[in-house]
């Protein structure tokens, strides 16, 4: 039976997030099946861990790396497998602590199914900071010829709300190892570049902002990454200058200035 999705989950040290994520997932059962791949994890993610709502609910399916390689390995490990497999029309993503709207996987599906020239989607992204009790939405582009002209200045698509077509990944690379802290952002890219894209104006995500993360710890390297792909994959003269100069600026201020930018920016 073909599936509609696969849910692709990488997991590392953070067993209580995957299940608090894994519960906000709702979709037929039959219909989908969840690719958790723990990446070396000091204590394995397995089916035993997880409770038994959960397993009651979605059909898991756990991959273990033996040692921590990071996201891209994780994620290009779990793609592999999808792609071999070829059972299922779209792959979603999701990050271990996010949250799901409970419509997001029909909504999302429904829409590739109806627009079939569509191969990435996304939906717009309200991040929290429960510690300090904020909220923002992240904004961003609807339609793909914006969308194409804003990835010069930043990344439309937040990446635990996306969901791609497995098909248009036969044209494509995966997860690009030349891009650390900034895969994603050229894995977008470089699909935008060949097929069309859309984001969905609602919020359907939901995700914490957390000061310990990728993003924080590894900011600089990040930001030296996104200016390497700006390089790579833009197309607009003008668009990638402004680009180049805004990651230029960014990287002159703290984190934490950023944030409260963002939230200022985008409230909710």
């Amino acid at each position: 039976m073909m599936l509609d999705f696969y849910l692709l989950i990488p997991c590392y040290n953070n067993l209580e997030g995957l299940i608090r994520s894994l519960r906000s997932v709702v979709y037929p059962k039959k219909k989908c099946k969840v690719l958790i791949v723990d990446d070396g994890s000091d204590v394995p993610v397995t089916i035993e861990l997880l409770p038994a709502d959960i397993l009651q609910q979605l059909q898991i399916e756990i991959i273990r790396l033996t040692e921590n390689k990071g996201i891209t390995e994780a994620l290009n490990t779990g793609l592999q497998l999808i792609l071999e497999r070829n059972d299922a029309l779209y792959t979603a993503r999701l990050d271990c602590g996010d949250i799901c709207n409970e419509e997001r996987f029909l909504k999302q599906v429904n829409f590739l199914n109806e627009n079939t020239y569509i191969s990435l989607l996304g939906s717009l992204c309200l991040f929290v900071d429960s510690a300090k009790k904020n909220r923002f939405v992240y904004h961003a582009a609807e339609k793909h010829y914006v969308i194409r002209k804003q990835m010069h200045l930043k990344c439309s698509f937040i990446h635990p709300t996306v969901m791609f077509r497995n098909e248009s990944l036969k044209q494509t690379a995966l997860y690009p190892y030349n891009f650390p802290y900034a895969e994603d952002y050229a894995f977008f890219f470089e699909l935008i570049g060949k097929f069309h894209s859309h984001i969905l104006q609602e919020i359907l995500v939901e995700t914490e902002v957390n000061t310990e993360g990728i993003s924080v710890k590894k900011r600089k390297q990040q930001i030296r990454s996104k200016l390497k792909v700006i390089k790579h994959y833009g197309f607009i003269k003008t668009l990638i200058f402004v680009g180049l100069l805004r990651q230029h600026l960014l990287s002159l201020f703290p984190y934490k200035i950023i944030t409260q930018l963002k939230r200022f920016s985008f409230p909710h």
